[in-house]
C-alpha cells in the first residue's frame, strides 16, 4: 500500500519531529533575538525549513517508501500562475473591505512604512518616493515571491507534500482541514512571541488556525489539483510577498481585521473556497493528487 493510502507511525514521528524543533528553536532561541533582525529573519527561515526535513527523515529512515506521492514534479502548470496572483487579489480584496469598512485608512504614501525605514537606516539615501513606489510594488510581486521560494518548499514539502497526502485517506475535506488545523497549531509559540499579530498575540494564536485552515484549503487545492507541490509553493510565496504588499498603503489598521491574516481576508479566502468548491474544484475528476497528470 503506497504512503498516501494508511497513516503508520511515520505520520506520529513527522509531527513530534516537527513539533519538537520548530517549538524548542523557537522558544529557546528566537524568542531572545531582536525582532527584524538579520538574526530573528535567519532563524524564522531555518524554521520554515524543519518541516521538510522531517518529512525527508520519515520517509527515508522511517517509511522507506520514498517520494513517489510527494508532488516532485511540474504537474498541470496552469496552476502555478493561480498560485501566484491568487494572493495578490486575496491581499486587495482584503485591503478594500479595510477601507470600506472604516478599518483602515487608505494611504497611497506608505507613511507607517516610511518612518520603520527611516528609523532603521537614518543615515541610507532614499530615492524619490514615487519610483521607491513602484519598485517596492514591483518587487513584490517578483523578487520577494523568487526569495521566499526556498523557506516556503520547506513548509510546503512537509504541510502539502507530506502531512496532507497521509491524511487522504480520511477525505479531500476533512484532510485539507485537518492539515491546516495542526499548520496553524504548529505557528503558536511564534504567534504569542507578537509575530503577525503584534497587538494581539493571544487572540492572534487563535485567528492563525482560522487562517491556515482556509489558506491551507487553497494550497492543498494547487498541490492536489495540479499534482505538484511547487504549485502551492508558489502561492506560499505569493502570500508571504505580494499577498502582505497592501499593508504598507494602510494605516491606523488593526492586525485582528485588516491584512490577508486578518478577520477580513480570511473572510475573502472563506468566500473563494465556497466558490471553488460548488464550482467541483475538489471532486476526484478534478484532482490530479499523486501528481501523475501533467496535463
Amino acid at each position: 500500500m503506497s504512503g498516501a493510502g494508511r497513516r503508520g507511525p511515520g505520520l506520529a514521528v513527522f509531527l513530534v519531529l516537527t513539533f519538537g524543533l520548530t517549538w524548542g528553536l523557537e522558544i529557546g532561541l528566537v524568542r531572545g533575538l531582536p525582532r527584524g533582525g538579520p538574526a530573528y529573519m535567519a532563524a524564522l527561515v531555518g524554521v520554515m525549513l524543519i518541516p521538510g526535513l522531517c518529512a525527508v527523515i520519515v520517509r527515508v529512515w522511517v517509511e522507506r517508501e520514498g517520494f513517489g506521492d510527494a508532488g516532485l514534479r511540474w504537474g498541470r502548470g496552469r496552476h502555478y500562475a493561480g498560485g501566484w496572483l491568487l494572493p495578490v487579489g486575496f491581499g486587495a480584496a482584503a485591503m478594500g473591505l479595510a477601507i470600506t469598512l472604516g478599518q483602515a485608512e487608505f494611504d497611497p504614501w506608505m507613511t507607517e512604512l516610511m518612518v520603520a525605514i527611516r528609523q532603521r537606516m537614518p543615515a541610507a539615501k532614499i530615492p524619490p518616493f514615487e519610483l521607491l513606489r513602484v519598485y517596492f510594488i514591483a518587487g513584490s510581486l517578483t523578487q520577494q515571491v523568487v526569495m521566499n521560494l526556498i523557506p516556503t518548499f520547506g513548509e510546503e514539502f512537509g504541510w502539502r507534500g507530506y502531512l496532507l497526502m497521509r491524511l487522504m485517506p480520511l477525505g479531500t475535506g476533512r484532510a485539507l482541514v485537518l492539515s491546516g488545523a495542526i499548520w496553524g497549531v504548529w505557528h503558536a509559540p511564534i504567534i504569542l512571541q507578537g509575530h503577525n499579530y503584534p497587538d494581539h498575540p493571544q487572540l492572534g494564536a487563535v485567528l492563525m488556525v482560522g487562517f491556515c485552515v482556509l489558506l491551507g484549503v487553497v494550497l492543498g487545492w494547487l498541490r492536489l489539483a495540479s499534482g505538484s507541490v511547487f504549485a502551492a509553493t508558489v502561492g506560499h510565496a505569493s502570500i508571504n510577498g505580494p499577498g502582505s504588499t497592501p499593508l504598507a498603503f494602510m494605516r491606523g489598521r488593526s492586525d485582528i481585521t485588516t491584512g490577508v491574516t486578518g478577520l477580513l481576508g480570511q473572510a475573502v479566502m472563506m468566500a473563494f473556497v465556497l466558490v471553488i468548491w460548488r464550482l467541483g474544484a475538489f471532486r476526484g475528476e478534478n484532482l490530479a493528487q499523486s501528481g501523475g497528470d501533467d496535463g
